[in-house]
């Protein structure tokens, strides 16, 4: 599962839809008397673009949040923190320009009212949106958990094509420790010690290989779950995974600075599995 979210909200005609409905039950939740006339049309029009700019500055503090501090990295951090800000910065927007509206066409100082209940029935529909975005984000998150392990049972239920001579057979993934490149060459290596050599780079392997029982290490190696023991960390963000010996692949490798965060996420969901 991705880290940072790199999907889309897809949200704009139902905000479209929704930022008006919100303005009307607001009129009705403040007035007890609406008298449409061309002043109540007026605010209303002003009222509802306020809306959209306000909706706008919640979407962009969100999106902003998504490459700051995704909502994997810490769940309950992160929706406080987005809870936070978008209540500052669209109730700010909203009290300044609500202010500088009621200065240029106000008979008045805005009444006390606007200060208490007005702004707290903006923060309760600002928990509303924030709500609605949490929830196409883990929905989106979900639907793409079950894509991937349908495409995984797929994967696995196909197995491994291997050419044996003439003839071509089908190793099952439980069966494979890992794929190497040696002088040029891929292979394939079982746990019964068996090489295979592939046609293809690693680069068209990895796409094949269900995604929770195999990693690319780096540019020469992609190992099964079962051959690893563990990780250190090096210096400057590296690791150096831990391979089981006389596997015929090496002790151990390492796995680079950019690497490495995928590499940990996928280690530990595989542990959890086990």
């Amino acid at each position: 599962m991705l880290s940072r979210y790199l999907g889309k909200y897809n949200d704009s005609l139902l905000f479209l839809v929704l930022i008006p409905v919100i303005n009307t039950i607001n009129y009705h939740l403040t007035y007890s008397r609406i008298r449409w006339d061309w002043y109540t049309y007026t605010t209303y029009a002003i009222d509802t673009a306020s809306g959209f700019i306000a909706w706008w500055i919640i979407r962009r503090t969100i999106l902003w949040l998504d490459n700051w501090l995704p909502y994997l990295k810490a769940p309950a951090k992160r929706i406080g923190l987005q809870i936070l800000f978008t209540n500052l910065f669209a109730q700010g927007f909203i009290i300044l320009q609500t202010e500088v509206v009621n200065a240029l066409f106000g008979d008045g100082p805005l009444p006390t009212k606007f200060y208490t209940y007005n702004l707290f029935i903006f923060f309760i529909w600002i928990l509303v949106i924030n709500g609605i975005y949490i929830g196409i984000y883990f929905y989106d998150q979900w639907r793409n958990t079950m894509s991937l392990r349908a495409r995984d049972k797929a994967i696995r239920e196909r197995g491994f094509e291997v050419q044996l001579g003439k003839s071509v057979t089908t190793l099952g993934f439980e069966d494979i420790l890992g794929f190497y490149v040696e002088d040029g060459a891929t292979y394939l290596r079982t746990k019964e010690g068996r090489n295979y050599v592939l046609e293809g780079s690693l680069n068209k392997i990895m796409p094949r290989l269900p995604e929770e029982s195999f990693f690319r290490l780096n540019r020469k190696f992609i190992v099964h779950r079962d051959l690893i023991k563990g990780y250190q960390r090096e210096a400057n963000g590296k690791l150096r995974a831990e391979l089981l010996k006389d596997s015929g692949f090496p002790d151990h490798l390492t796995i680079s600075r950019l690497t490495a965060p995928d590499f940990k996420r996928w280690f530990r969901n595989a542990v959890q599995a086990d």
